[in-house]
This record gives C-alpha cells, structure tokens and sequence, in this order.
C-alpha cells in the first residue's frame, strides 16, 4: 500500500464565479429586476386569465434561463406578448424612456423590437423645449448635410438601422 499525498482542497466554486470575480451579486440583481417587471405585468393583467397565462409562462421561462438552466422549448408567443406589456407599461405607467426600455427588455433577453420607433406624443410643455438633434461624430465634407426639419411639427425625420 502506497502513501497518497493529500493536496489541500480547495472548495468548489458557485458556477457564477469566473476567473476570480463574483459574479452572483449581478445575478441576483437581474432576477430582482426580472421579479419586479413580471409583478407589474401580472398586476396589469390580473382579470385576464390568458393574459396572466402568457406572463405567468414568460416569466418562468425568463427566471430559469437567468438560473442558469435552459428550458427544451422556448415560448415566443408568450415573450412577444409579456415584452410588448412591458413596453406599454414602462413606458405609460413608469414613465421610462425608449432606452431605458430597450436596455430592461434586453437584460431579461427579451425582443426588443416591440419597443415602438418613435416615442408617442408628448406633453405640448415637453416639445416646445427641444433642441435639434446634432450628429455625434462630425461628418466628412463629402458626406452630406443633415435632412431639414419637417414644416409641420418642426422635428428632424428619424431613421431606423434594418440591421
């Protein structure tokens, strides 16, 4: 019978530890995140039963994937359906803006193209105050000028990327 040398053990890592960093505190964050937006939804669809289905499906699904754990089937209908109230939820009720959405829809890995293009109407006190929006990196001389501003509402035409 052979001697074996015992190494010291060291214990193992939770799987949210990589290369050192702890990264269970952004974790937590995020299932709080996602906890309180399905709350909201599920408050605002308490007296439809399908629509308390769908957020109720969407929901699981969201929390298992941030647990680490990936569902067989993934319930597009009910993401859609749960990302679009949070949309309108954010947006009426919270009072977020079209980023902050996108960047909340985007943290719970849900589509954010339900988020609408434009902001809708704003209060008269709120439009009065713009300022034209300006380029972030000058253009080249070549490059073009900006569009002029519609006549109507005097507000700069937007653009959306297809990519």
């Amino acid at each position: 019978m052979s001697k074996q040398s015992k190494k010291p053990t060291k214990p193992a890592a939770h799987p949210w530890v990589i290369a050192g960093i702890d990264y269970g505190p952004a974790i937590a964050a995020a299932g709080d995140l996602a906890a309180w937006a399905f709350d909201l939804a599920a408050k605002d669809v308490a007296d439809w039963p399908e629509g308390r289905r769908r957020v109720r499906t969407a929901r699981r699904y969201v929390l298992a994937r941030l647990g680490g754990r990936y569902p067989r089937s993934t319930p597009f209908d009910d993401l859609l359906f749960t990302a679009g109230l949070f949309a309108r939820i954010f947006e009426a009720d919270v009072g977020l803006g079209m980023v902050d959405i996108v960047a909340i829809l985007d943290e719970l890995a849900l589509p954010t193209e339900v988020v609408p293009l434009r902001p809708r109407a704003q209060h008269a006190f709120r439009t009065s105050h713009r300022s034209p929006v300006l380029p972030l990196r000058p253009r080249p001389a070549g490059a073009g000028v900006l569009p002029e501003p519609c006549e109507e509402c005097g507000e700069l035409p937007r653009f959306r990327n297809a990519a």
